[in-house]
């Protein structure tokens, strides 16, 4: 019986020591999650908090220019000036053939709304720069946890192995217990037959 004792005092202690790491790695989990490094930054909030009047109309103006819409109605305008200057509709012949004037508002235009839409390139730019920090942050969090995950998953099945034991120690305690019962019930049967 003190074999017995022994072996359920070394499994317990065992299993023990695995609840101790189980807890362990529940406590990195927790900080890993909680770690500043892994963050997630909202993007959008992030660049709504420095998002000027300037920086507003980059947007609209990109947006408004880079549209079929922005395209068709400017080629109707330029169509519709050729025609006016050549045709000399309506009595105007303000900018005739070579089209200087024209040659100088587009030249404006395209001098302008260029760095314009640079500058809503760069917030987009900006943009995905922030989600792919994030990104990063998500799959080294996602990392740390599997890592962690995976070492819990290695000590909980060490620990129901110790379990296992301690079931089947209990159960050959059991079985030998019953035996030494059945033996003394015998005996003191054949005890009490002597008696008689």
């Amino acid at each position: 019986m003190e074999n017995y004792a022994q072996q359920y005092a070394d499994i317990k202690k065992s299993m023990r020591k695995d609840e101790a790491a189980f807890n362990k790695i529940d406590r990195r989990l927790t900080q890993k999650i909680n770690n500043e490094d892994f963050k997630v930054i909202d993007a959008d909030q992030a660049l709504q908090e420095n998002y000027t009047f300037g920086k507003r109309l980059a947007d609209k103006v990109a947006k408004v220019g880079g549209s079929w819409g922005f395209v068709i109605s400017f080629i109707v305008f330029l169509v519709g000036w050729m025609i006016i200057n050549v045709m000399q509709l309506f009595g105007w012949h303000f900018d005739p053939y070579p089209f200087i004037l024209l040659n100088l508002a587009l030249s404006c235009i395209s001098a302008i709304q260029a760095p314009i839409i640079m500058m809503s390139q760069n917030r987009a730019g900006e943009k995905d720069d922030l989600d792919r920090r994030n990104d990063y942050h998500v799959n080294l969090r996602s990392e740390e946890e599997l890592k962690l995950l995976h070492a819990k998953v290695d000590l909980q099945t060490k620990y129901n192995k110790h379990q296992s034991q301690l079931n089947q120690l209990q159960m050959e305690m059991l079985i030998r217990i019953e035996a030494s019962q059945r033996e003394k019930n015998i005996e003191d049967n054949l005890q009490s037959e002597k008696d008689d």
